[in-house]
């Protein structure tokens, strides 16, 4: 490992831009920075020509260094390294559209300088930062960015954002912003972002201007800072944005996660919402709009205990509207409908359950013959009646005559009936017969 400083205005990629203490003390370098070396800008002006990986990037002061400098990208780059920024800007990325610049590394924050800035995009182009931004840990000094997204600029980030500790009393430069975003720029995130510690205003994500496009996929935090003039939000609105945040909103003790009382920026909320224990507020703007996604918003009583406001459909103790029954009107505040049809117990087969009792429809075969004997008797055709009459009026007698006629006169036994006394009365055969049995 090895400090580097830079000794002149050049180019990274130049010997001659750069001495070294690899030998004990600065001499002229004989090899470019590499992976596990510090780099000090040494107050002049670097253009980053080549893609860069070293351990560090520095402007600040040190044992044969002076505070101040920057780095210039005026291209698509690659920079893997930590920033660490003390005065004026870092990084200035003036690169424009289509060029993409990536940066991998922390940027821990300056300790104490004003107007300090980690990295200004200046240009239109997209920057893809993957790390933890920091604005600053002390609560000396004024001004501070760790970022600034200008005009027509994307920054695609992903890490976490703080703001700074800002002290003193809340103007629009006495601020340890995170990150801010200027007019038409648009941040991309996945990470969380929280506001400041002290008390001027320090806010993780500051908008500045009007028209930018804002995505976070994370939770935004508002810290226990003291309010001086305004809070230590996650995000400070203002003007108008297209804002959409999936994750959940958490207020400090004076600290909202949004905080823009007079922006028209509209918020898209995707995640559950937590007022601080004492009351303070997640969200103070005109314009906050909770997803179907979103469950609960947790509020305080005037005793400081929890009051939980659940979305409806929330399982909550009630009965899901499936198995209320249809037209039923339940909840809290009469804002659940029940959507279970039950069927009469007359339409339910004899004996099942159904409802609170058991069903009486007769659905046995017998049961079903005699109703459709009964539906449909009333609807036969008259004509098929007296057809059916003629056709046996025709056929029975043939049919009838040679079973009574012929029948054996043994059979006609059943007493008292038509056959049994009709089979002794005398006939003209009988009564011949017996008058012949007499003649000799």
């Amino acid at each position: 490992m090895a400090n580097y400083k830079a000794v002149a205005n050049g180019n990274w990629s130049a010997l001659a831009t750069w001495q070294d203490d690899s030998t004990g003390s600065y001499v002229a370098s004989t090899v470019l920075p590499g992976a596990s070396d510090v780099v000090y800008l040494n107050n002049f002006t670097v253009q980053m020509d080549v893609d860069v990986t070293v351990l560090e990037i520095r402007n600040n002061s040190a044992t044969g260094v002076t505070q101040g400098g920057g780095g210039v990208i005026s291209t698509s780059r690659t920079v893997n390294a930590d920033l660490y920024h003390r005065v004026s800007s870092l990084l200035t990325v003036s690169a424009s559209s289509p060029s993409v610049v990536n940066i991998t590394g922390n940027m821990p924050g300056t300790v104490a300088i004003a107007t300090s800035r980690g990295l200004n995009i200046t240009g239109n182009c997209t920057v893809n930062y993957v790390g933890n931004v920091v604005s600053t840990t002390s609560t000396a000094v004024v001004n501070t960015r760790a970022i600034i997204v200008d005009a027509g600029a994307t920054l695609n980030l992903t890490g976490d954002v703080y703001a700074g500790g800002v002290a003193g009393a809340f103007s629009s430069t006495n601020q340890g912003n995170g990150i801010n975003l200027e007019n038409n720029s648009t941040l991309n995130m996945v990470g969380n972002v929280y506001g400041g510690f002290s008390g001027a205003a320090n806010s993780g994500i500051a908008l500045s201007g009007t028209n930018q496009t804002i995505s976070i996929t994370g939770n935004l935090n508002g810290l226990s800072g003291t309010f001086i003039g305004a809070p230590n939000p996650a995000v400070l609105l203002n003007g108008t944005a297209a804002f959409s945040i999936t994750g959940n909103l958490t207020a400090g003790q004076n600290a909202p996660a949004l905080y823009g009382p007079t922006a028209t920026t509209e918020v898209q909320v995707f995640g559950n919402v937590q007022n601080a224990s004492n009351g303070y507020m997640a969200t103070i703007a005109p314009y906050v709009y909770l997803d179907a996604a979103v469950t609960q918003w947790e509020f305080r009583k005037s005793n400081l205990t929890t009051n939980t406001l659940f979305t409806p459909g929330v399982a909550t103790g009630h009965p899901a509207e499936a198995n209320v029954r249809t037209g039923v009107v339940y909840g809290p505040t009469n804002n659940l409908t029940g959507t279970c049809a039950v069927p009469p117990a007359n339409t339910v087969s004899l004996g099942v359950p159904v409802d609170n009792t058991v069903g009486t429809a007769q659905l046995d075969t017998n049961a079903l013959a005699a109703s459709l004997t009964a539906t449909l008797a009333p609807a036969l055709d008259a004509s098929l009646s007296v057809s059916l009459d003629a056709s046996l009026s025709a056929s029975l007698p043939a049919a009838i005559a040679p079973l009574l006629w012929d029948e054996d006169v043994a059979n006609l036994t059943t007493p008292n009936s038509i056959g049994e006394r009709v089979k002794n009365c005398a006939t003209v055969a009988t009564t011949g017969a017996q008058i012949a049995s007499f003649n000799p």
